[in-house]
């Protein structure tokens, strides 16, 4: 199975993980140095929507704001890094840090505009749902999305495994996902439903040693989740 494998690659890459992590420290000393401690306990959840770069405040439902934008542009740099690395783990290669900095330079500014686009998309779709169906539109809306999700669950992935923009990216991924639709579907579930009781106790739990404690066992297993969603497309392009 995918999980299983791709546990196995990750248990002798750990290193992969410092690109979620040392960004995610950096985001939350820069959140206490300027704005104090923020988070308070809560029952609440977000289902993450967002492949590729594991990152633990994707679990909390954070307000939009200018320094949420500037994080995201911070996020689109550190993706295209990511991902290769996962690519390059499949393939047997190392994981060097110059070259997670080269592909996250190479694309930077595709992933910027992917980012920006899907956050347009998400608000103005969100906004239209609730203004005419009210609370319905809501739960539409986080459907919607889910949808989208699992149809174009190889977008993001696709931009640096097939090394094109990202609406070429966005059809070829749905043609990917055509072809290998369960197990799509299958990792895409895995990801929501993980995702959603991970959100549930980061957003109780809130304490800055157990966001921390978090921040290192969900990118861990993310990083497994998304490895095996690599391997998925790898198969699939064969």
């Amino acid at each position: 199975m995918p999980l299983f494998q791709s546990f196995r690659l990750l248990r002798h890459n750990l290193n992969i993980l410092l690109i979620p992590i040392t960004l995610d420290l950096i985001v939350l000393a820069v959140m206490i140095a300027t704005t104090g401690w923020q988070l308070h306990s809560q029952w609440s959840y977000r289902i993450v929507l967002e492949m590729g770069l594991p990152s633990v405040f994707h679990l909390f439902n954070i307000p939009l704001t200018w320094a949420h934008v500037i994080v995201m542009l911070v996020w689109a740099f550190a993706q295209g890094g990511y991902i290769k690395a996962l690519v390059s783990i499949i393939e047997g290669q190392p994981v060097r840090a110059a070259q997670v900095v080269k592909d996250g330079l190479k694309y930077w500014v595709p992933f910027a505009f992917l980012n920006i686009t899907v956050l347009l998309a998400k608000a103005a779709a969100s906004s239209l749902l609730i203004i005419m169906f009210g609370s319905i539109g809501a739960a539409a809306s986080l459907l919607l999305f889910m949808v989208m999700r699992v149809l174009a669950v190889y977008w993001e992935f696709t931009v640096v495994v097939d090394n094109v923009n990202f609406d070429t990216a966005f059809r070829r991924s749905m043609k990917y996902f055509k072809h290998n639709s369960l197990s799509a579907i299958g990792m895409a579930l895995v990801m929501f439903a993980f995702s959603g009781a991970a959100s549930v106790l980061a957003n109780y739990f809130v304490m800055p040693a157990a966001v921390i404690v978090t921040m290192f066992v969900y990118s861990f297993i993310m990083s497994i989740i998304q490895l095996a969603l690599m391997l998925t497309l790898r198969e699939t392009k064969r």
